[in-house]
């Protein structure tokens, strides 16, 4: 009787057990996959893959072991169809488990994407043939793209199932992860969507049709022009199934082409009103003053190829050839300090460059270093191209494509590129430092050109004030520009260049096409008490900045209204240009809100703009969303450097 007692027990137990492992293989493996897949998005976003190796794997243990249990329900689960509660949920169980299965394969694709597409035996970028520097593996990139694709049909199914889910079904804690989960795999769809698109134009672009030439041009931020800075050196980039190589015995400084920096005549689209008005722009070298990049890059083609052609070799000096060229890659000094961390340091003749030394050396220091300009521009010439050779071999491929991106968001490196189909996917990933275009709402972006010939913006420092009230349906702006001329002296002559230690920046202002100019003011800031003297507001150079009274010039551009005006600010001041203006009809209703959304365009500068905003809302204004802002009473506030372009959106009820 007790051998039989035990042996009941015994199977009692057991009947129990079978009972509760698929219930708590399926609850814990849910938790598992949540904690651990939260874990992995967050380090696979940073870039550290060695971390996400391990949460990526035990997320994908507990989906399988969640599967598991799903499969194994056993009676208990059949026991609990009898609550009309608990039967809802459950019915909701398979959707979740099968959408975790595949976000957890998701996210192992993506894995496979950071551990091998840049370093390790399968990477992209592979030792050449010859022997001589690296290529790029145009089978490898194709394969990518296949990855790519799984991981967004991964992507996309787990949102399906997820929107299977009948969230009235489950807890209210439960709700809110797969609401979220949704809203995460469709963002994700996009970047994704990008990632394929940008990788079956990839293979066309590094030459796997036939050879690519591309144009590097390399621009001077202490001497800002509309699309970053003076272009004072060149190089052409050729890649050929691949394999990269620089023609740097062609290329090297603009003036090999702008010889005695002679303006050339050639046909000049409608927006082009800064190189048209100047004389000294109308020049290969001197031609990006648009700070929309493809206008900007296409000129610089065409000054190129004409300056190529009536060239005229003396003495020991050749003329280059301009090639036809398949698209045109601006770069400015900052690139070098965001590519540093992948690329390595390096080094030129005595000098070691790292981060915190290569910008300053180059927008600076190399005019106190070699005050022979010869001698300056073959040395930054050779620092460009050992920067682009390393770029081919990096020490740290995924910092390397990081600082790149870093690079791209920012405007320090802008891309035009002559076939319509990649130019088209360069905008669409804004990438181009083109002038945005609006459907709706405000737009505002300051533009400076730097009309002194000199160095002095290494120096300067600028802050947007933007006083901003809702009237209506229309925007009123206060708007302010301030400038400051922190040079420090002695600076070389090269440095000061034409001005002395004056800085003379042309500053315009980009506003909608509707926008009604009510008063403008440009100066400097004056001292206390007032120095009748103290002006600061000049109309020439350029005559472009020439005002008719207390009205600035207006011109147009890619469907902006700008307004003009020039400084003469002397060292240890700050001049200012500012303009009250009525922007129209910038407020749309979505639903029950009332919306105003403000797109801030940013110029390329060694220093970031510091943007502030004031926003005033109506009285009536309620139930206020307002991302990124202070409220201070009835006002809005909003601070920070402006180092991408930025949008801000306030909406609110009435």
């Amino acid at each position: 009787m007790g051998g039989a007692a035990l042996l009941l027990t015994l199977g009692g137990v057991a009947l129990w057990l079978l009972m509760l492992s698929g219930p708590v293989q399926l609850g814990t493996g849910l938790l598992e996959a949540r904690f651990h897949l939260d874990q992995a998005q967050k380090e696979l976003t940073a870039g550290t893959f060695r971390p996400a190796v391990f949460d990526t794997f035990s997320a994908r243990a507990g989906a399988a072991k969640a599967l598991r249990g799903l499969e194994a329900a056993g009676p208990l689960m059949d026991l609990a169809t009898l609550s009309d509660s608990v039967d809802g949920l459950l019915g909701e169980l398979d959707h979740i488990v099968v959408g975790t299965a595949h976000a957890t394969d998701a996210a192992g694709g993506t894995l496979d994407i950071g551990l091998n597409a840049l370093k390790g035996p399968d990477r992209i970028i592979g030792k050449s043939p010859d022997g001589e520097g690296s290529i790029i593996l145009i089978e490898r990139v194709e394969d990518l793209g296949e990855v790519v694709e799984q991981v967004r049909s991964d992507v996309n199914a787990a949102a399906d199932e997820f929107s299977k889910v009948r969230l009235a079904n489950l807890p209210k804690r439960l709700r809110a992860p797969i609401s979220d989960g949704i809203e995460q795999a469709r963002a994700s769809d996009e970047v994704l969507g990008d990632a394929e698109a940008g990788i079956q134009l990839l293979p066309g672009i590094l030459g796997a049709d036939g050879p690519r030439t591309y144009m590097l041009a390399f621009q001077n931020s202490a001497e800002l022009r509309g699309a970053g800075g003076a272009m004072l050196q060149f190089e052409f980039l050729t890649i050929d199934d691949g394999k990269p190589e620089l023609a740097s015995d062609k290329t090297g400084s603009i003036y090999k082409l702008d010889q005695e920096r002679e303006p050339i005549d050639i046909p000049l689209p409608k927006d082009a009103w800064y190189v048209r008005g100047l004389s000294d722009a109308q020049r290969f070298g001197n031609s990006n003053w648009s700070p929309d990049w493809p206008l900007s890059a296409r000129l610089a083609v065409d000054y190129g190829e004409r300056s190529s052609q009536r060239c005229v070799p003396t003495g020991e000096r050749s003329c280059p050839d301009f090639p036809n060229v398949d698209g045109v890659f601006a770069l400015d000094p900052v690139v070098i300090e965001d590519l540093m961390s992948g690329i390595g340091p390096f080094r030129r003749g005595p000098y070691q460059f790292r981060t915190i030394t290569a910008v300053h050396l180059l927008l600076n220091r190399a005019y106190q270093r070699f005050p022979i300009p010869a001698h300056r521009r073959n040395f930054l010439g050779n620092v460009v191209s050992d920067l682009f050779t390393k770029m081919f071999d990096p020490k740290a491929p995924t910092r390397l494509v990081q600082g790149m991106g870093t690079s791209l968001a920012n405007k320090n490196m802008q891309i035009w590129m002559s076939d319509a189909e990649e130019q088209a996917f360069i905008e669409r990933m804004k990438w181009d430092g083109g002038i945005s275009e609006i459907e709706s709402g405000d737009y505002f972006q300051v533009v400076e050109q730097n009309v002194g010939g000199n160095k002095l913006d290494y120096f300067a420092s600028q802050i947007n004030k933007m006083d901003v009230t809702i009237d209506g349906e229309d925007a009123i702006h206060s708007t302010s520009v301030g400038i400051s001329n922190d040079v420090v002296q002695p600076q070389p002559r090269w440095v000061l260049g034409d001005s002395k230690t004056a800085h003379r920046p042309m500053l315009n202002f980009y506003v909608p096409p509707g926008a009604e100019l009510m008063t403008a003011r440009a100066g400097r800031l004056c001292p206390v008490p007032l120095d009748r003297s103290c002006n600061g507001r000049i109309d020439t150079p350029p005559g472009l900045a020439t005002w008719s009274g207390a009205i600035p010039p207006t011109h147009r551009e890619r469907g902006k209204k700008v307004w003009s005006a020039t400084l003469q600010i002397p060292p240890r001041e700050r001049g200012s240009f500012s303009v009250d203006y009525r922007s129209p009809d910038v407020l749309e209703q979505r639903g029950d809100r009332t919306v105003y959304r403000l797109m801030v365009q940013r110029q390329a500068k060694f220093h970031p703009e510091e943007l502030l905003i004031k926003l005033r809302l109506p009285a009536e204004a309620r139930k206020i969303q307002a991302p990124g802002f202070k409220k201070e009473g009835s006002t809005l506030t909003y601070e920070r450097p402006l180092k991408t372009d930025t949008v801000v959106e306030v909406s609110w009820r009435s």
